[in-house]
């Protein structure tokens, strides 16, 4: 469905394109969810050296154009349009839209339809490949037997497709992808990992990525031997349904899970490091091998830590977790486990042995990690807001005393001691600090 704007806009690309003699298609993805009957903002265009077109076309409305690609035959060009959205305007491959369709990589993404006709609302689609039957059958099939050599990035496109359009794989699409998996290392990282964000964000990918390793292809992209995929597929099941049903597992808790393709992959590379190093703080997390693996994947250093973090959480809550926890031991994970204890909790619970259809709420195989979110939520983060009763300025004038490791000591006690409500008032606290600091007078 086209909103009134993007509407308008390509009419007036397709008068600019009529009185340049420029034939111009709607191809790809738009055309695909066109026929779905999803929304569209952004569209693919093709045409006979349409990339310069577009740039003029930019020019003549005074909005911006990118080039995106530069090589003959294959130039594409980009138009900002007011709204955000954009046109990808790309030379046609060969010497006719059909050719162009079949260089293509899936069949359901290789229809085209004349731009008079789309803006239209007309049904004439060129289908060369009969893509509109896979859409019916909602099935990914690539177009030849050539299209993953060409491109090997297409077979992780493939899972992708099929996880965001909720489609199935067709079988011999699935057995090229097992012949060719090896050639996923020529593909840039920084793509690999842009496709594999776009993957794991899916809601339902569990089945797929089991077939992904069936096939051989998840072997090649992550460096995790995988010796008991059955454990390791139960597990990834069940943190699919948790992070899809967050209250049916913690009840009152309003958990709000907004990195669930991260948490998803970190799960999968949970035993890359064999030697887990927890309550360390230097750059790895503790994990080297982990860490080096998402750096060669040109991972953003904020998605390596949360990560590489959650998988340290992780480890650590299978060591220390127990049923008779207290306060302190509470303040304790919370101040190991920090921002990223959330996620540590959600990827141990998800290794626990406990029924896949969940009848009962309030399971006790989830008591202690409900034990430390009510603490986490209800007493640890309140008290980090509130104001200290001293802090450091405080100490040095009341104590005259210089910065060094025992101030450090003090103020996390000082903390720890009012996140507890051991103490109240600074008067408190300054008895505290005396106990800790008097010896350096």
């Amino acid at each position: 469905m086209l909103d009134f704007q993007t509407r308008a806009l390509l009419l007036e690309l397709l008068n600019f394109s009529s009185h340049r003699k420029v034939n111009v298609f709607v191809v790809g993805g738009t055309l695909r969810d066109h026929i779905l009957r999803k929304n569209i903002s952004d569209i693919d265009l093709t045409g006979k050296n349409i990339a310069e077109l577009a740039t003029q076309f930019a020019k003549s409305l005074n909005f911006i154009s990118v080039p995106l690609d530069k090589t003959p035959g294959r130039a594409t060009t980009r138009v900002i349009l007011i709204n955000g959205e954009h046109f990808d305007c790309t030379d046609m491959q060969g010497n006719s839209l059909e050719e162009d369709l079949s260089q293509r990589d899936f069949t359901i993404n290789a229809m085209g339809q004349e731009l008079s006709d789309f803006i239209g609302g007309g049904r004439e689609i060129i289908d060369p490949l009969e893509g509109q039957k896979d859409l019916e059958k909602k099935v990914i099939r690539t177009t030849s037997s050539t299209s993953l050599k060409s491109d090997p990035l297409r077979m992780l496109r493939a899972f992708r497709f099929a996880a965001t359009l909720k489609f199935s794989i067709d079988e011999k699409t699935i057995q090229e992808i097992s012949l060719n998996k090896e050639d996923i290392a020529k593909t840039a990282r920084e793509r690999v990992w842009q496709e594999l964000q776009k993957y794991f964000i899916a809601n339902s990918t569990a089945k797929l990525t089991s077939l992904m390793k069936d096939a051989g292809l998840l072997l090649c992209l992550l460096p995790s031997p995988f010796l008991d995929w059955e454990k390791v597929s139960t597990h990834y099941k069940r943190l699919e349904h948790l992070v899809l049903n967050p209250d049916l597992y913690f009840p009152r808790q309003n958990l709000n899970i907004s990195e669930k393709g991260l948490l998803k992959f970190a799960l999968l590379l949970k035993e890359i490091d064999s030697n887990i190093l927890v309550n360390v703080r230097n750059k790895d997390f503790g994990l080297p091998k982990t860490y080096e693996f998402l750096r060669n994947l040109k991972v953003r250093n904020n998605d390596i830590a949360f990560i590489c973090k959650s998988i340290q959480n992780l480890h650590f809550l299978a060591k220390t977790l127990s049923s008779n926890l207290n306060n302190s031991s509470l303040y304790d994970i919370c101040i190991t486990c920090g921002d990223k204890l959330v996620p540590g909790i959600l990827l141990h619970a998800c290794t626990l042995p406990f029924p896949d259809k969940l009848e009962n709420t309030e399971n006790e195989k989830l008591s202690s990690h409900t034990k430390i979110l009510n603490f986490y939520f209800l007493r640890y983060r309140p008290a980090l807001g509130d104001k200290a009763l001293l802090n450091g300025d405080d100490l040095i004038k009341i104590f005259n005393i210089t910065p060094s490791p025992v101030l450090g000591e003090a103020l996390q006690k000082i903390q720890r001691a009012q996140v507890l409500g051991d103490i109240k008032t600074p008067a408190e606290a300054e008895v505290l600090a005396a106990k800790i600091l008097q010896p350096q007078k």
